[in-house]
C-alpha cells in the first residue's frame, strides 16, 4: 500500500478494452473491510457489465470491474462485524471492483473461507454457487421437479447438474456443440439436448411435457427464450438470469397471455434482498460446506493483472472450458 496506490484494471468506457493502470486505495466507511485480494474470476455477467449491458448497476466508468473474488482483510472501517474479520481469509461479493491488488466491501459481503479451501477455489464462492442456491430455492417453492436450462456447459450449468441432481431436481440441459455435451456427461447429467439437432423442438417438447417442465432458466435471452417457452407446457416460466445473445427478450405479451406462460428476470442481489435472513444464513452455511463438491468451479487459466486484458479475451472464446482467474499479487 505504498503511497496509497495499488495497481488495477480500468474501465474507462463500456465496450472498450481495460487499461492497466495505477489509482488510490478506496477508502473505508464505517462496517467496510479492505481485502487484498489474491484471486479473482471473470463471470459472464462481468463481461455484460464492461459491454454496457448493466449499465443501472450503480457503477458507471471510469471504475474497477470485478464483482467477486478472495484475499486477506487486511484493515476494518470499524464495526463488530467488520473488526472480527482482520486478517481472515475471506470470499467477498459486491465489491469496489475486484480487478486490482485492494478492494473494499461491506463486512456483510464476505465469507469466511476454511482453512482447507484454497484462495482459487474461493474465488468463485459466490456468483456462481448462489445464484444455483437461489435458483433451487425458486424450483422449491414452485413444487417443481424437472426444469430446462440454456448456456448449460457453462461453469454455472455444470454447477446446477450437480447440485439440483443431489437435491432430487433433473435437468434438460439445452447446448450448442458435441464436446458441451460430453462436459456434462461427465458431470452425470441425464438429459442433454443440442439445439442444433435437427429434431430439437420436437425433442424439447415432447420431455417438457412427459416430465411436466414448467420452469426454464435462460442465459441467452433474445429469441431463443421464446423458442423454448413454445415447445413447454402452459403456465411455464422463463428466468432470464443473462443476456449472451446481445439481443433483448423478443416474446410477445399476445403469446404470453394465449398459455398463460411469463419471462421474469432472475438477478442475484434482487434474490438476496428479497430472502428472509435465515434463508440467507443457511444459503452462506451451503456455500461453505460445497465449496469443494457440488457448488465447486473448475479453473482452466490463471493471469497476473497486467495480462488482465489477454484473461478477458481469452475467457470471451473459451467459456465452457473452466473459469479463468486474475491474481493480482502474481508479478
Amino acid at each position: 500500500m505504498e503511497n496509497n496506490l495499488m495497481k488495477s484494471l480500468s474501465l474507462e468506457n463500456f465496450g472498450q478494452p481495460l487499461t492497466f493502470k495505477q489509482i488510490e486505495i478506496p477508502q473505508l466507511a464505517h462496517g467496510e473491510v479492505l481485502i487484498q485480494v489474491e484471486a479473482t474470476p471473470i463471470n459472464p455477467s462481468d463481461l455484460l457489465f464492461m459491454a454496457g449491458h448493466y449499465s443501472n448497476s450503480g457503477f458507471k466508468p471510469p471504475c474497477v470491474p470485478g464483482f467477486e473474488g478472495s484475499g486477506l482483510v487486511v484493515k476494518s472501517g470499524g464495526g463488530e462485524e467488520a473488526d472480527s474479520l482482520l486478517n481472515k481469509r475471506v470470499a467477498f461479493i459486491f465489491c469496489k471492483g475486484a480487478y486490482a491488488q485492494y478492494t473494499v466491501t461491506n463486512s456483510q459481503n464476505c465469507l469466511l473461507i476454511n482453512d482447507d479451501v484454497t484462495y482459487n477455489q474461493a474465488a468463485s464462492s459466490f456468483v456462481n454457487p448462489l445464484t444455483v442456491v437461489g435458483m433451487l430455492e425458486v424450483v422449491k417453492e414452485a413444487r417443481v421437479k424437472t426444469v430446462v436450462h440454456s448456456a448449460a456447459a457453462s461453469a454455472l450449468g455444470r454447477m446446477m447438474v450437480r447440485y439440483f441432481k443431489n437435491n432430487g431436481v433433473e435437468v434438460i440441459n439445452i447446448v450448442r456443440r458435441q464436446e458441451q455435451v460430453d462436459i456434462l456427461k461427465k458431470e452425470g447429467a441425464t438429459i442433454i439436448l443440442n439445439q442444433n439437432d435437427q429434431d430439437f423442438h420436437s425433442q424439447l417438447k415432447k420431455l417438457t411435457t412427459e416430465l411436466n417442465a414448467t420452469i426454464f432458466f435462460d442465459a441467452i435471452a433474445g429469441s431463443f427464450t421464446g423458442q423454448v417457452l413454445s415447445q413447454m407446457p402452459n403456465k411455464s416460466t422463463a428466468y432470464v438470469y443473462g443476456i449472451l445473445s446481445g439481443e433483448r427478450n423478443s416474446v410477445t405479451e399476445a403469446e404470453l397471455a394465449s398459455r398463460e406462460q411469463s419471462v421474469k428476470g432472475f438477478l442475484l442481489s434482487n434474490w438476496l434482498q428479497s430472502i428472509t435472513p435465515e434463508l440467507k444464513r443457511q444459503s452462506m452455511e451451503k456455500l461453505q460446506k460445497l465449496i469443494k463438491t457440488d457448488l465447486k468451479s473448475e479453473i482452466s487459466k490463471e493471469y497476473s493483472l497486467q495480462d488482465g486484458q489477454q484473461a478477458i479475451e481469452y475467457y470471451s472464446k473459451n467459456m465452457t472450458q473452466g473459469k479463468v482467474l486474475i491474481k493480482p499479487q502474481l508479478q
